[in-house]
C-alpha cells in the first residue's frame, strides 16, 4: 500500500512537470505564426500523442504495480519534459527579443532653453519664449503648455508660437526671444544650424517627458499587419543617439536617410540614399528647409516628409543608432567590403587625432564595427561628399546581408538580437518580424550571390548657397528626372509598375559587368533662381527682374542730397540676397534715392553796364516769369 502511494505521488509530480512543458512548448510554438505552419501542427500533435501516451503509461504502471514499466516511462518523462522546456526556452527567449524591437511606449522629452543663464524656472518673468505653434506636436506645443500652466509662465512672460522647429532655433539665435520650448536634443541639433557658434553656452532651464503610446502618436504610420507576403518599403534612419537605449526619445538627428523598397518574393531590394541636405518642403510645418531638420519634428515628420517627397508610401521605419552598428557588426564577426578609397575618419566619439582615427585602405577587405562605422560616416575627403557617402552606406548595408547568412549558431543569433534590440526602434509588429523566417530562409538557401538582387540607386543635383533666417547654408536641389528614375525603379521592384522587357545587351569580355546605378546621370534642368542683390542698381532694373519673375515692386522713396547717391539709385531691399526665390513673397519692396531738388532763388535785374536804349526788347528771360502760352 505504501509503495502504490508512493508511485502515485512521483506518477503525478512527473505527470503535472510534463503537462506544464508539452503546453509551454505548444504555447511557444504557436507563437510562431507564420513560421512552418504545417511542421509546427505536426509537432504538436506529436507532443499531445506523447503526452497522452506516457500519462497512460505511467497511471497504468502504478495501478498495476509495473515496476520496471513505472520506471522507463518516469526516465522518458523526464527526458520529454526536459527537451520540452530547452525548446520552448529557445523559442521564448528568441520571441522575446523579437518583440523587443518595437516598444509599445515611447518617451518624449521637452526642454525650456536659453543662450543666456535664467536661473531656476520658477524665478524667471518678463520673457519672451518661443514655442511651435502646431497643436500636435508632443514636444514642441503639448508638453510645454503643461509646463506653461504648472508654472504659470504666461503670467509674467510673453509666449511666442512658430510655424517649425528651424523657424524657432533661429528667433533664439536673433534674440527674437529669450527662451524656447524644444526636444531634449538640442545640442545636436544646434551643431546642425550654420552659422551658430558651437561654443556658445546652451543654458538649460527646464526639462520635462513624458510616456506616450506609440499607438496613439504615431498611429497613421505604425503598423497593425500580421505577415509580410508583399513588396514593401521600409525607411532606415541612421541617427547618433548620445543616450543607450534608441527608444527613450522621438527628437533625432537624420545623419542618414535610406529609403529601400523590398520583393519578398524575388528577393530583389532598391536601395535609396536620401542626401540629407536635399532642400523639401517639411511635412511638420510646411517651411522648405534641409531634409534631415524633419527629425528634429520626431519620426511621424520625416516619415510624412519622405513620403511627400517621394510620393511613395512608406509601410515600415526602422530607426538604427549609428553605435549600435558597432556592436551589430562585431556580432556578425565583421563583414566584408570593397573599400573604395584611402580614408582616415574620427572613432565613434567623434575623437581626432593619432590613437582616435580610424584609417582604411582602399580594397576587399573584413571590417570590424569601429571600421565599418568609420566607413559609414565619412565624407570630408570624398569627391561627392554626402552622396558617395550614401553608397558607401549601402556598401555596409550589403555587407550585413551577406554576413547573416553565415548565421548558424543558435548564441551567436541571441547575440545578435541583443544588440539589435538594443539599437534599433522598429514599426513592424512581431508577428511581421517573423514573416522574414521565410525571407532568411530563401536568403540562405539560395546559391547565386545576394549582391546581385540589390538595385542601388544615386540622386544627382546642384548645389546652392541659400539664405536661410540664420544666415548662408549649403543645399542640394535634385534633379527631377533622376529623382523620377528612382522612383519607378522602386515602384517596378513593388510591383507599381510593370517590369521593361530587356531586348538587347551588350558586353565584352574583357570588361567586368557592373550593375546600373539607376538615376546616376546629369540632367539639362534650369537652377532654381536665388533673390539677387538689388542695392546699387537702379528701380528700372528691378522692376524688369520683378516682371522676369512674376513679382511686382513697391517703391519707397527716400530723399537724400548726399552726393555717393544717384538719383533713382535702390539703397535697400525688403528680401534678403541669395533667398530662393520661390520664398519670397508676390510684393518687394525697394527703397530708392530721390535727390533733392535746390530751389534756386529768383534774381533781380542787375543794372545794365552799357545801357542801351529802354525800349529795346531783349531775348533773356526772366527766371520764374512765365513764358508765352504758360499762363
Amino acid at each position: 500500500m505504501k509503495k502504490f502511494k508512493a508511485l502515485n505521488i512521483i506518477s503525478i509530480i512527473l505527470s503535472l512537470i510534463l503537462i506544464f512543458s508539452v503546453g509551454f512548448t505548444i504555447y511557444t510554438l504557436y507563437l510562431l505564426s507564420g513560421i512552418e505552419t504545417f511542421c509546427r501542427i505536426m509537432l504538436i500533435i506529436i507532443l499531445i500523442l506523447f503526452l497522452l501516451l506516457f500519462l497512460y503509461s505511467l497511471f497504468d504502471s502504478v495501478k498495476f504495480l509495473k515496476k520496471k514499466k513505472f520506471t522507463i516511462y518516469s526516465i522518458l518523462t523526464i527526458i520529454m519534459s526536459i527537451i520540452c522546456i530547452a525548446i520552448s526556452f529557445v523559442i521564448y527567449k528568441v520571441y522575446s527579443k523579437l518583440d523587443n524591437f518595437n516598444t509599445e511606449d515611447v518617451k518624449y522629452h521637452t526642454s525650456l532653453i536659453s543662450l543666456t543663464e535664467q536661473g531656476k524656472i520658477n524665478d524667471i518673468k518678463d520673457l519672451k519664449i518661443g514655442m511651435i505653434e502646431d497643436e500636435e506636436d508632443i514636444e514642441g506645443y503639448i508638453l510645454p503648455n503643461e509646463v506653461i500652466k504648472e508654472y504659470k509662465l504666461d503670467e509674467n512672460n510673453e509666449i511666442k508660437t512658430y510655424s517649425d522647429t528651424v523657424t524657432l532655433m533661429t528667433a533664439l539665435v536673433d534674440g527674437e526671444v529669450d527662451a524656447i520650448f524644444i526636444s531634449s536634443n538640442y545640442k545636436n541639433m544646434f551643431k546642425s544650424v550654420e552659422n551658430f557658434d558651437s561654443n556658445s553656452e546652451i543654458y538649460l532651464i527646464h526639462e520635462y517627458g513624458k510616456n506616450y503610446k506609440k499607438a496613439e502618436t504615431e498611429e497613421d504610420i505604425i503598423s497593425t499587419g500580421s505577415k509580410i507576403t508583399k513588396p514593401f518599403t521600409i525607411l532606415l534612419l541612421g541617427i547618433d543617439s548620445e543616450e543607450e537605449n534608441i527608444k527613450t526619445s522621438s527628437s533625432f538627428n537624420g545623419d542618414t536617410i535610406m529609403l529601400i523598397s523590398f520583393d519578398p518574393e524575388t528577393l530583389h531590394a532598391t536601395m535609396f540614399s536620401i542626401p540629407r541636405d536635399t532642400y523639401v518642403k517639411m511635412a511638420c510645418g510646411g517651411n522648405y528647409t534641409k531634409i534631415n531638420a524633419a527629425a528634429w519634428g520626431g519620426t511621424k515628420c520625416m516619415v510624412k516628409t519622405v513620403e511627400n517627397f517621394t510620393g511613395l508610401t512608406i509601410d515600415y521605419y526602422a530607426k538604427i543608432n549609428f553605435k549600435g552598428v558597432i556592436d551589430l557588426v562585431d556580432a556578425l564577426g565583421g563583414i566584408t567590403v570593397d573599400v573604395p578609397m584611402d580614408f582616415c575618419e574620427s572613432n565613434e566619439d567623434r575623437m581626432e587625432g593619432p590613437g582616435y582615427e580610424i584609417c582604411l585602405n582602399k580594397g576587399v577587405q573584413v571590417l570590424n564595427g569601429q571600421q565599418a562605422l568609420a566607413l559609414a560616416r565619412h565624407r570630408k575627403t570624398l569627391p561627392l561628399g554626402d552622396f558617395q557617402r550614401g553608397q558607401n552606406q549601402q556598401l555596409v548595408v550589403e555587407g550585413m546581408i551577406k554576413q547573416i547568412k553565415t548565421i548558424r549558431n543558435v548564441n551567436d543569433l541571441y547575440k545578435i538580437l541583443d544588440t539589435i534590440s538594443n539599437n534599433i526602434d522598429l514599426s513592424m509588429t512581431t508577428e511581421e518580424i517573423l514573416s522574414f523566417y521565410n525571407i532568411a530562409k530563401s536568403i540562405m538557401l539560395k546559391n547565386s550571390d545576394v549582391n546581385l538582387n540589390i538595385t542601388k540607386t544615386f540622386l544627382t543635383g546642384y548645389s546652392l548657397m541659400i539664405y536661410e533666417s540664420w544666415g548662408y547654408t549649403y543645399t542640394f536641389h535634385n534633379y527631377k528626372q533622376s529623382l523620377n528614375s528612382i522612383i519607378n525603379a522602386m515602384k517596378v521592384n513593388l510591383g507599381l509598375l510593370p517590369q521593361e522587357e530587356i531586348k538587347q545587351i551588350s558586353f565584352s569580355i574583357n570588361k567586368p559587368y557592373e550593375k546600373e546605378i539607376v538615376g546616376y546621370e546629369y540632367y539639362n534642368e534650369a537652377q532654381k533662381s536665388l533673390m539677387p542683390n538689388l542695392i546699387g542698381s537702379s528701380e528700372s532694373y528691378a522692376k524688369s527682374w520683378a516682371s522676369a519673375t512674376g513679382r511686382t515692386i513697391n517703391v519707397v522713396e527716400v530723399e537724400s542730397s548726399d552726393s555717393s547717391y544717384s538719383d533713382g539709385q535702390i539703397i535697400n531691399q525688403s528680401v534678403h540676397e541669395g533667398v530662393i526665390v520661390d520664398k519670397i513673397p508676390s510684393t518687394i519692396t525697394i527703397e530708392v534715392i530721390r535727390k533733392k531738388v535746390v530751389d534756386n532763388p529768383i534774381e533781380t535785374e542787375k543794372p545794365d553796364e552799357n545801357p542801351s536804349d529802354e525800349n529795346e526788347e531783349t531775348d533773356q528771360e526772366i527766371p520764374g516769369t512765365p513764358t508765352e502760352g504758360e499762363e
